[in-house]
């Protein structure tokens, strides 16, 4: 497994559900792969969405840019950004990429991705300052790059996001569901250890 060759303590899978091996529970059980966490992956044809607002200032992130946005994304994940950064910034400038932002004046306070596949836009990679949820930045985020694909030629946009737990929410379920996405299938998400979880 190339994790396990390049030294990587841990790694998650994601598989579609009906893209699942054969044999997946021997797989699981020989190559150290545990259950996480399940995530919802959602749709909807771009001309029955519902745009959302903020008082945010909304648009594409210029090139010069690039390493600031990642940098947002990585710190309201709480992620290293010493080697993702580089590297978040870089694949972004592929062209089938276009990350957003939204700003309160010059600080850029929200940030999220849309790539750009054939007649489909996928909705990625949205992250808020804790200092600015609330605001409606993902609501309007998802507007605009809903807007983008629509120039792109994309009929439909996917995104996905986790499924909350029994009593509790998900705000960005709730901002997908509110722009007109429905929820298509469950997707388990798949860890990789190097060593057994103690």
């Amino acid at each position: 497994m190339r994790h396990r060759a390049q030294g990587t303590p841990a790694a998650v899978i994601q598989i579609a559900p009906d893209r699942l091996p054969a044999g997946w529970d021997e797989i699981c059980a020989r190559e150290n792969i545990s259950a996480g966490n399940t995530w919802l992956k959602l749709a909807g044809e771009i001309a029955a969405l519902q745009p959302g607002r903020t008082d945010l200032r909304v648009g594409p992130v210029p090139d010069e840019l690039m390493d600031e946005w990642a940098s947002l994304v990585l710190r309201c994940f709480g992620m290293p950004e010493e080697h993702l950064a580089p590297m978040l910034a870089a694949s972004v400038r592929d062209p089938g990429f276009r990350p957003f932002a939204a700003w309160d004046g010059t600080e850029m306070v929200a940030a999220a991705n849309l790539f750009l596949h054939g007649a489909v836009g996928s909705l990625n990679t949205a992250a808020t300052l804790p200092t600015h949820r609330g605001r409606g930045a993902q609501s309007a985020l998802l507007a605009a790059r809903a807007a983008a694909a629509v120039a792109a030629g994309c009929r439909w946009v996917t995104a996905e996001t986790g499924r909350p737990d029994p009593g509790s929410s998900n705000p960005s379920l709730n901002n997908m569901r509110r722009l007109g996405l429905t929820p298509l299938y469950e997707r388990r998400n798949w860890v990789w250890r190097a060593e057994p979880a103690a």
